[in-house]
This record gives structure tokens, C-alpha cells and sequence, in this order.
């Protein structure tokens, strides 16, 4: 190349190129977050430590995703037959590829009461369904202060945003 095709080159180059505008998005080496919003249903049993019997319900998530891992918020409310009674859980979640891990405030509308506790779940899945095992313990409560229960989730991804 000559120098005055180098030098048209450099001036064109320059008349094309523009300063970043406010609104563009940041050069980010890696993946990009998104979040997601997942719904599904959920069922299984009480097997130990409480009046044993099947449960079903709903649980809703709200997550951000990054590589392989995810973090947020999380809620599910089911009936228990054994409990003859209702579960609120809600709480963090937090994962990395097929493995999550959640927990917080649990409660249980039961026997004309309201019992208050702690849970704790441990889910294994792929793709949409998992088998999880979940403890809770609830405070201040005359029977079924543990509580072991195993099941499955299915859910769907219900809205996506963030790329």
C-alpha cells in the first residue's frame, strides 16, 4: 500500500467511527445474564419424621442465569394429605449446572393453626423436572416439628429478559 491509500484509509476509518452513545450496551467478555422466570408444579410425600402422606402444588422462581450457574428467589404452596394441611416455602436458591440448593421461611396451615419454620431443599435435575429432598423444622409446635419430605418439580420457563 502507498501512503496516500494508508492515509485514505486512516481518514475514512476515522469519518466511519463514532464515540460510544450512552445507550449502547458494554463490551462484556463471557456470557451475559439473563433472567428468568420459571413456574411449575411440584409433588411427592412426607416419609419421615411427620404424619407421612402425598403432597401437591405450585412454585414459582425468579433467577439470574450466568454460565452454568444460577442465583434468586424462589416460593412454593402445597397441600399435604398426611398434614391434612397446607405449605408455604419461600426463600434463595442458588445452583450451578444440574445441582441447586434453596432455603428460607416455612409455613404450615394446619389444624386450625399457623406453625413457623425453617426449610432447607436440595434438588437435582435436568432440563425441566428434578427430584428433590427437602427438611423443614418448625418452631413452637406440639406435633411434627421435622419434617423430611422427597418429590419432583416440573417447570417451565415463563419469561426471559436481561440478554
Amino acid at each position: 500500500m502507498t501512503i496516500p491509500r494508508v492515509l485514505a484509509a486512516v481518514i475514512l476509518t476515522c469519518a466511519i467511527a463514532r464515540p460510544a452513545a450512552a445507550d449502547d450496551p458494554p463490551f462484556i467478555i463471557g456470557s451475559r445474564p439473563s433472567w428468568t422466570l420459571l413456574g411449575g408444579l411440584t409433588t411427592g410425600g412426607t416419609v419421615l419424621l411427620a404424619d407421612r402422606g402425598a403432597f401437591v402444588g405450585g412454585e414459582l422462581s425468579l433467577a439470574v442465569l450466568r454460565e452454568a450457574s444460577f442465583a434468586g428467589v424462589y416460593t412454593d404452596a402445597y397441600y399435604d394429605w398426611g398434614a391434612s394441611g397446607t405449605y408455604v416455602t419461600a426463600g434463595a436458591e442458588l445452583g450451578h449446572k444440574f445441582v441447586g440448593l434453596d432455603g428460607g421461611v416455612a409455613l404450615r396451615f394446619a389444624n386450625g393453626g399457623t406453625d413457623v419454620g425453617v426449610t432447607g431443599r436440595l434438588t437435582v435435575g435436568l432440563g425441566v423436572a428434578g427430584v428433590f429432598a427437602r427438611y423443614a423444622h418448625f418452631i413452637d409446635t406440639m406435633t411434627d416439628e421435622d419434617v423430611i419430605q422427597v418429590g419432583l418439580v416440573l417447570k417451565l420457563q415463563l419469561w426471559t429478559g436481561g440478554r
